[in-house]
């Protein structure tokens, strides 16, 4: 057990019950000291009350709305006593975290500025006040909306829901494509995997597509001060759906770059309030330099960015994030030591027939893991989102474009063949 791990009496929470962050959970947590909470409808559709009590980490799994965002505290008092941190497993329980925490008394993003995290238009409207690079925005209710927006802002546009994760929903918009066509299939798009029947759909917006490199990046905020930084190269497949296929970290641009990316980052958590935790923002360098935001979570990254973080730099983010949210300032290194990359596979929609490859890419040179996320006679949709991929590759080198360069090759040895579904 590590020397950070605390004494048996101290109690964490967890909101919402994410498998993968109770496994990391286990290595740095004491047995028994973790209380999960999530909506009755998850738990129970991917039996997680028992999946989640095989980890030793946790003591009891609670039914509770661990997706308000309405900021009310969702648990009683008595849910909160002894809890030293509360720690938000994914996008949708972000601001049910931080009302757990503020009701404990402990560290957190804090309320308002999780609520301002979990809406894309408050997050623009922040950004705007405080003067942050970022495209120009409306929010939307309808066709008659983007038209009009449209007709003010000539070229690309970028149409979303303001609640969604993980590029759900989310439409890139050319002139003389339809906007009804595509209002209809946003305003549709849905995320049953994670998100409770019982979550409300917030707003949509419009903003005008910047263009440039696409860049993350992924940040430990302590009592509002920015404590680490690591910038992630990312690359996106063409087409409407801008979804992401791979990231390198860190990235290999200048250090005047980093700094602007630093720096942006400072202004952001001081525009949204934000206080403890991770920030997994999003940028385009538009013109190749200047860092405009796309949009940001408070909560850790996906992607496999964090197993990438750990590999290039060493040590625990996971750790290191609940140990800022115990009230700690954790020492990270500001260097890594080696570069790693991860590059997703996709496939035709339909039903899967072979899939092929994926113990020869997991040997591959400078593979650190690999694997086909799809089986036989599985359904594929159409490649719209990050669910929709169907394997990944990740990687680690000495330095970035050798562990980018590795990743893209072994990823091309993962074949998933589909046939089409005519019923």
């Amino acid at each position: 057990m590590p020397d950070t791990a605390p004494p048996s009496a101290s109690r964490y929470l967890v909101v919402g019950c994410g498998l993968g962050l109770l496994g990391e959970l286990d290595k740095i947590l004491s047995a028994g000291s973790v209380t999960v909470v999530d909506e009755t409808d998850l738990l129970d559709a991917g039996d997680l009350r028992t999946k989640a009590m095989t980890h030793p980490c946790v003591a009891e799994v609670i039914d509770g709305p661990a997706q308000r965002h309405d900021g009310l505290l969702p648990l009683p008092a008595d849910a909160l006593a002894g809890t030293v941190a509360v720690i938000p497993s994914w996008e949708y329980t972000v601001v049910t975290a931080a009302a757990c925490a503020e009701a404990a008394g402990v560290p957190g993003a804090g309320l308002k500025a999780a609520r301002t995290l979990r809406d894309k238009v408050r997050l623009r409207e922040a950004g705007a006040a405080a003067g942050l690079p970022q495209p120009r925005f409306a929010e939307v209710a309808g066709v008659a909306d983007i038209r009009a927006f449209a007709a003010a802002h000539d070229g690309d546009l970028v149409l979303k829901p303001a609640d969604r994760q993980a590029g759900v929903g989310v439409r890139l918009l050319a002139p003389g494509d339809d906007p009804a066509a595509a209002w209809e299939r946003t305003r549709a798009a849905d995320d049953a995997k994670l998100r409770s029947a019982g979550f409300t759909p917030g707003r949509f917006l419009v903003e005008e597509r910047l263009h440039g490199p696409e860049i993350s990046a992924e940040v430990l905020v302590a009592d509002g001060e920015v404590r680490w930084l690591n910038v992630t190269d990312k690359s996106v497949w063409p087409g409407p759906f801008p979804v992401e296929a791979g990231h390198t970290l860190p990235s290999p641009r200048t250090a005047a770059l980093w700094d602007r990316v630093a720096e942006a980052n400072r202004a952001l958590v001081e525009a949204v309030g934000f206080r403890t935790g991770v920030l997994h923002s999003e940028w385009i360098l538009a013109d190749g330099t200047d860092p405009h935001l796309v949009e940001c979570a408070g909560r850790l990254p996906g992607d496999a960015i964090v197993p990438l973080i750990d590999l290039a730099y060493g040590g625990s983010l996971v750790e290191d994030f609940v140990r800022v949210l115990r009230g700690e300032h954790p020492d990270r290194p500001a260097r890594a030591a080696r570069a790693a990359a991860v590059r997703f596979v996709s496939a035709a929609p339909g039903r899967v027939r072979t899939v092929r490859g994926a113990d020869e890419a997991g040997a591959a040179d400078a593979v650190f893991a690999a694997a086909a996320t799809v089986a036989e006679g599985a359904l594929v949709g159409e490649l719209t989102s990050s669910w929709d991929r169907v394997g990944h590759v990740l990687t680690v080198a000495d330095d970035a474009p050798s562990a980018e360069a590795a990743a893209v090759a072994a990823a091309s040895l993962i074949t998933v063949e589909t046939e089409p579904v005519t019923e």
